[in-house]
């Protein structure tokens, strides 16, 4: 009797398991959603070291003073001196700094030096009337190196930074001047001078991975006033106060290595 009600049992048992699996295999299957990634935007924070290459456009407005009592026709040169010098040349440096990002807004500082060739000369000979005759000059300008340290603030949208800076600059500029006339046989100085200044500029730069970045770049600096002097020679009348100023434009491009913070697009699942 006890065997027979333990078959009975297991046989409704065998039964109850086998409806229930026809059930399910009679059920929709419902796909599993795929689960979105999240995406971490490139972050530009970290100490990053690069070099540049470019072109440089130095400018240099000239003009002289002289002495009226020492040179009869002071005029005519002060007139024939007033020259705007124009160079063009090859440039490249290095740079360093740091950024900081909150967001979208990224805020950093950076130094560089340039080394640059801009080199001009202007010869007139001889002034033109009312100069009296024979009277000649020359002026020379040049710039050789340049130096920046400037802050920037910029708009990131991932792999891209737009950016404005601003800052101090320093340069090393020559200038060159001399003339020859009846009051003086030659008279000449040359002034060299690490000059001052200040800068501005903008550019953009694209991270690459690994922490490379492209960038392109322009600053306008200027160097301010350099005041002097040439003579006295045979008089003590015979001086003429000179004075030049300093413009540089560059344009140029680089790259960046950049240490720390996220170097590249990150997808990461939660």
């Amino acid at each position: 009797m006890q065997q027979r009600i333990a078959l009975m049992a297991a046989s409704a048992l065998g039964i109850a398991c086998f409806a229930q699996a026809a059930v399910a295999a009679d059920l929709p299957v419902v796909p599993i959603a795929p689960v979105a990634p999240i995406v971490i935007g490139y972050n530009w924070s970290g100490y990053y070291v690069g070099a540049n290459l470019g072109w440089s456009n130095a400018r240099s407005n000239i003009s002289w003073s002289p002495n009226a009592l020492g040179f009869p026709d002071a005029s005519a040169i002060a007139s024939a001196s007033n020259n705007r010098l124009t160079s063009n040349a090859a440039a490249g440096g290095i740079q360093t700094g740091g950024n900081w990002q909150w967001g979208s807004i990224v805020a950093g500082i950076e130094g560089d030096i340039t080394f640059m060739s801009n080199n001009v000369q202007l010869s007139v000979a001889p002034l033109p009337p009312p100069a009296v005759g024979g009277t000649s000059l020359a002026e020379t300008a040049r710039l050789s190196w340049l130096a920046t340290v400037r802050p920037r603030l910029g708009y990131a949208w991932d792999n891209w930074l737009f950016y404005a800076t601003a800052g101090w600059a320093v340069g090393k500029v020559v200038f060159s001047d001399s003339v020859q006339s009846s009051a003086v046989s030659f008279l000449g100085a040359s002034t060299t001078k690490t000059a001052n200044g200040w800068t501005v500029g903008a550019g953009v730069e694209y991270g690459l991975v690994s922490g490379w970045s492209l960038k392109a770049e322009y600053l306008y600096t200027d160097l301010g006033t350099i005041n002097g002097s040439m003579g006295p020679v045979t008089t003590s009348t015979a001086v003429i106060n000179t004075s030049h100023t300093m413009v540089d434009q560059i344009a140029r491009i680089g790259f960046n290595f950049r240490f720390g913070g996220e170097r590249e697009v990150v997808v990461r699942y939660p």
